[in-house]
């Protein structure tokens, strides 16, 4: 999708300045899936924990159980958060069926567009309640000392 988006806005940008022949939808088609590209990367940064998090709390050994309540309780305002923006989504999405409103280039309906992200935001919340599985099954391996098989 990302090397889709940078050829098809480079050659536009020669279509626009050399030729000077704008298209209608290259633009809305990169806006779209750059939109798609980020929304998407929300449950891949979750599942591989991979996604912005500033450290405040030293990781020793002594900071561990502090640790662990602060992890779990930031992945539940997570998935309180997931399910409020899943449901604005689809409330939103709702909406723009009742009006009938499409994109300007493309035609493409808002609520095809809309729909996605609740589907995207309930996989975020799956991965969501992977990771505070993950989170309970470590902090109880490293309380009886066993090896962790995750």
């Amino acid at each position: 999708m990302l090397g889709y988006i940078a050829i098809s806005l480079n050659i536009e940008v020669f279509n626009r300045y050399f030729l000077n022949s704008p298209s209608a939808y290259t633009d809305e088609i990169a806006r779209t899936l750059m939109i798609m590209l980020i929304f998407l990367g929300v449950p891949w940064a979750v599942k591989s924990n991979k996604h912005v998090i500033i450290d405040l709390i030293p990781t020793t050994k002594a900071w561990q159980s502090k640790r662990f309540v602060i992890e779990f309780i930031s992945h539940i305002i997570f998935i309180v958060f997931s399910i409020l923006f899943a449901l604005a989504a689809y409330r939103a999405a709702e909406f723009h069926h009742m009006l009938g409103s499409t994109t300007e280039g493309l035609g493409i309906p808002y609520w095809l567009l809309l729909g996605s992200l609740p589907g995207i935001f309930v996989l975020t919340i799956v991965r969501l309640l992977q990771r505070i599985y993950i989170l309970l099954k470590t902090r109880n391996a490293t309380d009886s000392q066993e090896p962790i098989n995750v």
